[in-house]
């Protein structure tokens, strides 16, 4: 335990706190207050440190030697006991309203646990805990700030929860897979060669952009989509400089993939690794930014003006199209349809699907 432990709104505070103020207040050392009570060092700084009980033959020489009764130690070590049993309780409940929220199927399917084993709550619990290498799913339902998100959608209470499971699923792969340091000019040198990636069938080209981002001291972490995670991309630095690249197949349509790992790429490039949710007009600059990097990497904005403006979308010139760009023609497609050029019925077959296996 610890003098203070919080959850939310609660407040457990040791009694060992207000033996610390009184040896303060006293201007003497610890160990002198331990011999004027009576005791040993080490058992007078568990108790300052929250590490042990005050009993009630410690109370009995605290009363002693404070004045203050032993009815008020034993009460203050009764108070913070009950309210560390409530802040457990009140984990717990909270931790299985937050595993109810995580489709644990996920996991058996894509053997994270063993696919033929029965769960129950509990043994979710626990399992949850050891593979995203957190003491209590209460953490899930907080964003972390030094990851850069992409969603697609806004975030519910589930959102967050499901899309901090792949967050944690993915720096668990990634936190020590190099020790190359980031280097923006090796990732400014491989983009032109990632962009002709798309032409390619993906069993071709993720291996090789796996490789080729590692060079540049970012691992790509490829996963597929935990339902209500609503994630498509992250991205995080690490202290040794490396940097984790999340993509998932959300929507399994190859243009949202390409756009969102660019898109990815573009916060890594601006170095954008704080999300900043708190400050609602940073985090829009950082997303546009991003974006405006993803469009053009693919679609050079004069280029789409003038296509635009000649106003003939057939598969004919969609296609002439992103073969003078050296691009899939679904990603032209995609871009048109979320600029409402054209309807999202329309030339969907040019629009690929993939599926991504765990990486």
């Amino acid at each position: 335990m610890s003098k203070e432990v919080t959850y939310k709104d609660l407040i457990a505070f040791h009694p060992g706190s207000y033996v610390e103020d009184i040896i303060d207040d006293l201007n003497i050392t610890q160990d002198e207050f331990a011999s004027r009570l009576g005791t040993t060092s080490k058992t007078l700084s568990k108790i300052i440190n929250g590490e042990a009980s005050i009993s009630t033959d410690m109370a009995n020489k605290l009363s002693k030697l404070t004045g203050v009764s032993i009815k008020t130690w034993l009460n203050l070590q009764a108070s913070y006991d009950a309210k560390v049993t409530e802040i457990k309780n009140q984990q717990n409940q909270d931790e299985q309203e937050i595993c109810n929220k995580i489709d644990f199927k996920y996991f058996k399917n894509n053997n994270f646990v063993d696919p033929n084993k029965k769960y129950p709550l509990q043994e979710k619990i626990s399992s949850l805990r050891r593979l995203l290498n957190i003491a209590n799913l209460s953490k899930l339902s907080t964003f972390n700030p030094l990851v850069s998100y992409r969603h697609t959608q806004e975030f519910s209470e589930k959102s967050v929860v499901n899309s901090n499971v792949m967050l944690e699923l993915a720096m668990n792969k990634a936190r020590n897979a190099t020790t190359n340091k980031y280097k923006k000019d090796n990732l400014e040198a491989i983009l032109p060669i990632i962009k002709d990636m798309t032409l390619q069938d993906p069993k071709i080209f993720f291996p090789e952009l796996n490789k080729k981002l590692l060079d540049c001291g970012i691992v790509l972490v490829a996963l597929p989509k935990l339902t209500n995670a609503g994630l498509n991309g992250a991205t995080k630095r690490f202290k040794n400089g490396s940097v984790m690249l999340l993509i998932t197949d959300k929507d399994k349509r190859a243009d949202i993939f390409w756009f969102s790992l660019i898109h990815e790429l573009g916060h890594i490039y601006y170095e954008d690794f704080i999300s900043d949710y708190d400050d609602e007009r940073k985090y829009r600059e950082k997303e546009e930014r991003a974006d405006k990097f993803a469009m053009n990497f693919f679609i050079p904005q004069n280029l789409y003006q003038e296509f635009i403006e000649r106003g003939s979308f057939t598969k004919s010139t969609i296609n002439k199209f992103s073969k003078d760009l050296g691009i899939a023609p679904g990603i032209v497609v995609g871009r048109l349809q979320k600029d409402q050029k054209i309807g999202y019925h329309e030339f969907n077959d040019l629009r690929v699907k993939y599926q991504i296996a765990l990486s």
